[in-house]
C-alpha cells in the first residue's frame, strides 16, 4: 500500500507539472501573439505617418511647380530686366549665325565679328 500512495503522488506531481507546462506554453504564445499584434500595429502606424508625408510632398511639388511656372513667364523676366536697367535689343545688335550643313565645312565658323570673316579651317 505504502507504494501506491507513492506511485498516486508522483502521478500527480507529473499531472500538475504537465498541466504548469501547458499553462507555461499558452502564456507564452499569447504574449507572442500581443508582441506580433503591436508589432504590425507600429508597422501600421508608420505606413501611415509615409502616406501622409507623401501626400503633403506631392502637393508640396505641385505647388512648387505652379510657382516656377509663374516665375517663368516672360512678362515677369520682361519687367525684371527692365528693372535691372536693360534694354530690347534692337535690330542692329542681333547676329544670325548660318551653321553648314556638310562636314567637312564644320570645323570652324565665325558669328561674323569684325575683323573675322567667313569659315575658319
Amino acid at each position: 500500500m505504502i507504494t501506491r500512495q507513492g506511485g498516486l503522488s508522483a502521478r500527480k506531481k507529473r499531472s500538475r507539472a504537465a498541466k504548469m507546462l501547458l499553462v507555461a506554453i499558452l502564456f507564452a504564445g499569447l504574449f507572442a501573439q500581443i508582441g506580433t499584434l503591436a508589432s504590425i500595429s507600429g508597422q501600421s502606424k508608420r505606413i501611415a505617418a509615409v502616406n501622409r508625408d507623401m501626400i503633403e510632398l506631392s502637393a508640396r511639388r505641385e505647388n512648387l511647380a505652379l510657382s516656377l511656372s509663374m516665375l517663368k513667364t516672360p512678362d515677369r523676366i520682361e519687367a525684371l530686366a527692365l528693372k535691372l536697367g536693360m534694354q530690347r535689343p534692337d535690330e542692329s545688335s542681333i547676329r544670325v549665325v548660318n551653321l553648314p550643313t556638310a562636314e567637312d565645312e564644320a570645323l570652324a565658323q565665325t558669328a561674323g565679328l569684325p575683323g573675322v570673316e567667313g569659315v575658319i579651317r
